[in-house]
C-alpha cells in the first residue's frame, strides 16, 4: 500500500510501484491493477482480470 500525500509525488510512486511489478507481470501474464482506496491511499497489485501488458485503476472509496 501507498500513501501519497502531494499530487507533485503521485505518478512517480505509481510509476516506481508499477515498475517493480513488472517482471512478474511478464512471468504471469497478468495486468497491473491500480486501486485507490482514499484520498491519499494506492495499492499496485498484479491480477487475473486485468489483460497482459494493460494496467486499469480502480476507484474504491
Amino acid at each position: 500500500m501507498l500513501t501519497i500525500q502531494r499530487r507533485s509525488e503521485l505518478e512517480q510512486r505509481l510509476d516506481n510501484a508499477v515498475g517493480k511489478l513488472i517482471k512478474n507481470a511478464k512471468l504471469r501474464k497478468q495486468g497491473m491493477l491500480v486501486t485507490r482506496s482514499g484520498p491519499e491511499t494506492f495499492t499496485v497489485s498484479l491480477s487475473e482480470k486485468v489483460p497482459y501488458g494493460t494496467t486499469m485503476e480502480k476507484m474504491n472509496w
